[in-house]
């Protein structure tokens, strides 16, 4: 089981002094953040940059890294032409940073304004359409459920994949969003592992007011040798990455070379107890 890392929590961190840096920490591969702010946004990387940073993978010995664009696939009106443009610039993106056979993915959150249960119809079409635009660049758009909101169960999960039947859509199988609501690990990975293309590791818990308080993996109770252990077992090994949220990586006091070091030892000694 590989490890990965992101860089949404490295956003104020040059990714080309990164990327050595994280490879000499252990890491074996990367995602890479490219909402607007940050470093590597479609509009900031220009044809010699894209270039660059493939060039830096092929050196680091890293595969093709996935893509984290976190945008609106739901968002409607007059904003969904612009969302939709930087959707397709990710895409785009993705193809150019692309060094092997491995398959693209670019991850985002469902980003809908509509109830769930009375807009689940109208939230495929909006989804397919946005998974039209991946399929002409053969990335497989990776959807995460998010708790907190109304689309945050397996559950929800699964019959979207199942009623938009589209074969470049597919989810990012984040387990914190479903272990801070209290669901069983095993029936959210029967449910969502085989509808996997990427996937995202943290902890959390709710407080007492029912906020959601994320944790870097291994700051917590989650058991990550019983996570690695059943995601393997259900067909999963690829990677893990471990995500170091914005509540995190917005505090006055976060260091992102000990967070990223954390998360890799905690995940690291998860990894040899699968041995």
């Amino acid at each position: 089981m590989e490890l990965f890392y992101s860089t949404y929590g490295l956003k104020n961190v040059d990714v080309y002094r990164a990327l050595p840096r994280l490879r000499d920490i252990g890491y074996q591969g990367m995602e890479i953040a490219v909402q607007p702010g940050y470093q590597t946004e479609p509009a900031n990387m220009d044809a010699a940059a894209r270039k660059r940073l493939a060039a830096m993978f092929r050196e680091m010995g890293f595969a093709t890294p996935s893509i984290m664009a976190l945008l609106k696939p739901c968002i409607e009106g007059d904003a969904r032409p612009a969302e939709l443009a930087q959707f397709e610039a990710s895409f785009e993106l993705a193809r150019d940073l692309k060094i092997d056979e491995t398959q693209l993915v670019v991850s985002t959150t469902l980003g809908h304004q509509r109830s769930w249960e009375s807009g689940k119809g109208q939230i495929v079409d909006m989804v397919v359409e946005v998974a039209d635009l991946a399929a002409r660049y053969d990335v497989l758009l990776a959807i995460e459920p998010h708790a907190g909101g109304d689309f945050e169960i397996p559950e929800k999960a699964a019959w979207l994949i199942e009623h938009a039947d589209h074969e470049h859509l597919r989810l990012n199988f984040d387990y914190s969003h479903f272990w801070v609501e209290g669901i069983a690990l095993q029936h959210c990975v029967d449910l969502n592992i085989p509808f996997a293309a990427h996937n995202h590791i943290k902890d959390g818990y709710k407080n007492e007011d029912g906020r959601v308080v994320y944790l870097l993996p291994g700051d917590g109770h989650m058991d990550l040798s019983l996570y690695m252990k059943t995601v393997k077992q259900a067909g999963w090994d690829s990677y893990i990455c471990p995500e170091v949220t914005g509540q995190i990586w917005n505090r006055a006091d976060y260091d992102p070379w000990v967070a990223a070091q954390f998360c890799f030892d905690k995940l690291d000694e998860a990894r040899r107890s699968l041995d």
